[in-house]
């Protein structure tokens, strides 16, 4: 058999980056679900160039832009206040979204903005934070529908745009390290399962 080699650095890269590029892909011309369903698969710090692509596109429902904007701990922005940049770039989130939204971006909301999107904790913090703050005190302007996000339906992915049954999808989550099941959908799937209940079983016979 020819001996394995681990991938270098720079073929690694080139993977992931044909892996975000094939996403992109097919996030294009999928429904706004995939995307809010995508953007609640990511890490912070990890995926900030997915999220970036994603929130720079005119396409982009509210709901994603919430959970972005929440994601970044804006509480921390409001105790810290400083200028927005001109050109954010993927690790600033924060200052995207907000001037994205000055731009016109995410007037579509079809999706609900729900607890794992923003806390409702941390939605009643924002709002006791800027109503303690005096009036053009801060140097960017917090959206009150970012204080208040209600409207717009659940998520709703037909198993065959589900990053985690989809076999075109799973692949790329997987790439990623957006967070699918760890076993690819399919025959290893469900010999996996198999074997799990099968463990369990003779665990038990062991038992008694």
């Amino acid at each position: 058999m020819p001996k394995t080699t681990p991938l270098s650095i720079a073929q690694a890269g080139d993977r992931l980056a044909d892996a975000q590029t094939a996403l992109q892909r097919a996030l294009k011309t999928a429904p706004q679900d995939l995307w809010l369903d995508t953007i609640r698969r990511t890490t912070p710090g990890r995926h900030d160039e997915l999220i970036f692509w994603m929130l720079n596109r005119t396409e982009c429902d509210f709901a994603v832009a919430v959970h972005a904007f929440y994601q970044t701990n804006p509480a921390h922005h409001l105790d810290n206040p400083v200028p927005l940049p001109m050109h954010p770039t993927a690790s600033d989130i924060f200052s995207l979204v907000l001037l994205n939204w000055d731009k016109g971006y995410f007037r579509t909301h079809t999706l609900s903005v729900e607890s794992q999107d923003a806390e409702p904790r941390s939605i009643a913090c924002m709002n006791q934070k800027v109503m303690a703050r005096p009036r053009g005190s801060l140097p960017f302007t917090i959206p009150a529908k970012f204080l208040k996000p209600q409207g717009g339906t659940p998520v709703d992915l037909p198993p065959h745009l589900s990053p985690d049954n989809a076999a075109h999808l799973w692949p790329l989550y997987a790439a990623l390290g957006l967070r699918v099941p760890a076993v690819p959908p399919g025959l290893s799937r469900r010999m996996a399962r198999a074997k799990g209940v099968f463990d369990k079983i003779g665990f038990g016979s062991q038992r008694s």
